[in-house]
């Protein structure tokens, strides 16, 4: 049975970052929460985390981050690797333990991923195949099935325009 919240605490903001908000589920169940207020210098944002691009141990970039899998206990679990491919075209997504990724930062204060595999060994390695399908990879098939249809459509046409420019031609007399 769920019971209402009703708000009991006060929010503090402490050195660390954290709000406190004390929670009372009626009746007589307390439970404190700790709110989040500031992003820890040591931590990463997924946005930027994901599209990142990953090098190998000679510093050449061998792919990028197209995505983060987690696992029930909310730690990330696999990283999937866009590797191959040019611009996003060709592309194929490899997952890699998300342990086999080293994070350093560059002179420049630029955050590098690492990870000790060569751009052979990851083009060789099995697809990726996730089970969920977000937003964006819903419009994606989408488009390519359009521009498959599209494409068929166009062939169709240019069929039928060589077939009329055949047929016209048959009728004209020959010139000499």
């Amino acid at each position: 049975m769920r019971h209402a919240i009703i708000w009991i605490g006060a929010s503090i903001l402490t050195a660390s970052g954290f709000a406190n908000l004390v929670l009372a589920e009626a009746p007589n169940t307390v439970s404190a929460i700790q709110f989040v207020t500031e992003q820890p210098a040591s931590e990463w944002r997924s946005r930027l985390f994901v599209g990142a691009a990953v090098q190998n141990a000679a510093g050449e970039t061998v792919g990028d981050i197209n995505d983060l899998i987690f696992d029930h206990s909310g730690r990330i679990s696999t990283a999937v690797l866009g590797v191959g491919g040019f611009l996003g075209m060709g592309e194929k997504n490899v997952g890699v333990p998300f342990s086999a990724l080293t994070f350093n930062t560059g002179q420049d204060g630029v955050r590098i991923i690492n990870v000790a595999l060569s751009k052979e060994q990851l083009q060789q390695a099995p697809v990726y195949k996730a089970i969920e399908k977000t937003a964006l990879d819903t419009v994606k098939e989408k488009a390519i099935e359009l521009g498959n249809s599209a494409s068929e459509k166009a062939g169709q046409l240019k069929d039928q325009a060589v077939k009329k420019v055949e047929d016209m031609n048959k009728d004209e007399p020959k010139k000499q």
